[in-house]
């Protein structure tokens, strides 16, 4: 780990204007700015600004670590955050760096960007930035891995239409959806999400979906998901139990520490 002098100190996040990267970003006040490409950024806000704003002119990106809520996440930057920063105090400055010295590093080339979406419950959808191939090749199959089972249906009903009047109107059909579903793929999946009462709530980056639901979770232990490999989340009742575990401890602590 780097050796950080007194006066040294990370940038947090004190406010920002809408339309600009950190607001597209979904970035937070209180958000810390704990490394660029993976090393310990302590330069101060100036140095900061001048770094990204070059990041925009050679239009290129690079990894931020953002320091949020106890936990990490990185997120892909190419331009100035447009926020306005205060200091961390020495002890914030210390407890962050000693955690970032034992986070898992990750190359750009192994990194993908994710969109976290949220409801009311907890209720998480996940959603890649990156195009797959599979939603031109075969569209109902690519609509069934993100189980969007009415859609199916409706394309089943169409499709059996089109191929029952002419099978030439039913492979342009086919094609043309193809290239609409390749194309907005995106688009599509973020519109199911916000019609399902989902909102946005983090952007990450992770080296797959797995590591995207495990930082998901780190940040929110409510954070419930369709298909995962992890285990149950913390549900209110476990948390009830936990709190009143801890207040039973701190009586018996108290009325310990009254005995002696």
């Amino acid at each position: 780990m780097e050796q950080i002098n007194k006066t040294e100190s990370f940038l947090k996040i004190d406010s920002f204007a809408r339309k600009t990267v950190a607001q597209s970003l979904l970035l937070k006040d209180d958000d810390v700015i704990v490394a660029l490409d993976n090393n310990l950024y302590l330069k101060g806000e100036n140095a900061l600004i001048e770094d990204l704003n070059l990041l925009k002119k050679e239009e290129k990106k690079t990894i931020l670590t953002i320091f949020r809520e106890g936990s990490f996440f990185d997120v892909l930057v190419s331009g100035s955050l447009g926020a306005k920063f205060i200091s961390t105090n020495s002890d914030e400055t210390k407890l962050i760096s000693e955690k970032f010295s034992k986070k898992e590093i990750f190359d750009q080339i192994d990194l993908k960007e994710y969109i976290a979406m949220r409801d009311l419950t907890h209720n998480y959808e996940i959603i890649c930035k990156s195009k797959s191939l599979f939603a031109g090749l075969m569209p109902p199959m690519w609509l069934a891995y993100h189980s969007k089972w009415w859609l199916i249906s409706l394309f089943a009903v169409l499709s059996f239409l089109l191929i029952s009047t002419n099978f030439w109107v039913f492979l342009f059909g086919w094609v043309c959806v193809s290239i609409y579903c390749y194309i907005g793929q995106l688009e599509l999946l973020i519109s199911f999400a916000l019609l399902s009462g989902k909102a946005y709530s983090m952007i990450l980056c992770a080296t797959d979906m797995d590591h995207a639901q495990k930082i998901v979770r780190e940040h929110n232990p409510k954070a419930k998901y369709k298909v995962s490999r992890l285990g149950d989340p913390i549900t209110s009742d476990h948390e009830s139990n936990s709190k009143e575990d801890k207040n039973l401890k701190n009586k018996i602590s108290d009325s310990q520490e009254a005995l002696i």
